[in-house]
């Protein structure tokens, strides 16, 4: 299972450990910001590749998430914070960690899994899709209840957050689809079908 919250949390405090940059607050922020992208993605993201495959037929496929820049991912959440007033070096510091931990989960363990439709063995791409910023935030929120975690510039924060995530997962990672199955044999088959849809999520 790579969607572990202790795992992204220990990516984003080497980040910061990288930084010199420690505190009590921070942890608890991190450990929440894991805690709700590792419960989010699997659950709302959705897939849709497009892939070339041999068919008519049917089969699944396995993808690898490429695409995914942490400084951009971070540049985003500096972007939407910046619009609610909020701004400071270690704010950008706090946020190249998230999207370090993030982008690192995403890269080297994470994969989509999903079927393809009207075809067998090929390959494809696809996009992620489905993800809602202010829901992502209110896990974050949710999951540092009872943590005294509050002042004015923290509700601005945990959307800038959440806004990066989900944007850059939406426009920039691309998933790469290795599609396996069976086809028909002759007379119906087999025929290259050059945009078989695969439907599937994050795993």
């Amino acid at each position: 299972m790579p969607f572990i919250p202790s795992a992204m949390t220990n990516l984003m405090m080497q980040k910061m450990s990288s930084y010199r940059l420690h505190g009590s607050k921070t942890l608890p922020l991190l450990s929440a910001t894991s805690s709700a992208v590792c419960s989010y993605l699997p659950a709302a993201a959705t897939v849709m590749s497009t892939n070339v495959v041999t068919g008519p037929g049917s089969g699944t496929y396995t993808g690898k998430i490429v695409g995914c820049v942490p400084s951009i991912m971070s540049s985003l959440m500096i972007l939407k914070a910046s619009s609610s007033g909020i701004v400071g070096k270690d704010l950008r510091r706090i946020f190249d960690a998230v999207s370090f931990g993030v982008c690192q989960t995403l890269l080297t363990t994470a994969k989509a899994q999903g079927t393809v439709v009207g075809g067998g063995p090929g390959a494809g791409q696809g996009k992620i899709m489905s993800l809602v910023p202010s829901t992502l935030e209110k896990l974050i929120i949710t999951n540092l209840y009872g943590r005294r975690l509050h002042g004015s510039k923290t509700m601005p924060m945990f959307l800038a957050i959440a806004f990066g995530i989900c944007n850059h997962l939406m426009t920039a990672a691309t998933v790469i689809t290795t599609c396996v199955g069976a086809f028909f044999p002759p007379p119906v088959g087999p025929i290259i079908i050059p945009n078989a849809p695969g439907p599937g999520r994050l795993i």
